[in-house]
């Protein structure tokens, strides 16, 4: 009975819990504009004075939506801890955790995969109601 007890305890934590934290996961589905409306706050409080308005670039630092140079989450969550002091990028961990990281990544992505237009997203969605990603896009963790 311990025993079965322990197997059952395991597949619900690998059912549920694990996906959640995850290198691969995927988001998609209503929360995800959640996700990219807050990276896009954080943007505008944290990167926007060096990477343009809309993650374009300029004069101090790099476009982050150029199609040729997507990071991965796993890439970009590091670099923005720890920053990159020889190109001038302060490090971001003290004011920004994992979660805020990781938003920040949902709107560069939404940015470089054009399903996010320059300018201010709609705070609830399109229209007043939830955004929904267009259909096939993902977000890879």
């Amino acid at each position: 009975m311990t025993r079965r007890l322990i197997l059952i305890t395991a597949a619900i934590f690998f059912a549920f819990v694990v996906p959640r934290y995850s290198g691969a996961q995927t988001s998609k589905g209503p929360d995800i504009y959640k996700e990219v409306y807050n990276g896009w706050k954080w943007w505008h409080v944290y990167c926007y004075r060096c990477h343009g308005m809309n993650a374009v670039g300029g004069t101090l630092a790099p476009n982050l939506i150029d199609p040729n140079q997507k990071m991965t989450l796993k890439e970009f969550l590091p670099k923005v801890k720890s920053g990159d002091l020889d190109n001038g990028m302060p490090a971001w961990n003290k004011l920004l955790d994992d979660k805020q990281i990781t938003q920040l990544y949902y709107y560069v992505r939404a940015r470089a995969d054009k399903v996010l237009p320059p300018g201010r997203p709609d705070e609830v969605g399109p229209n007043g109601g939830s955004w929904t990603p267009p259909k096939g896009w993902t977000v890879i963790r």
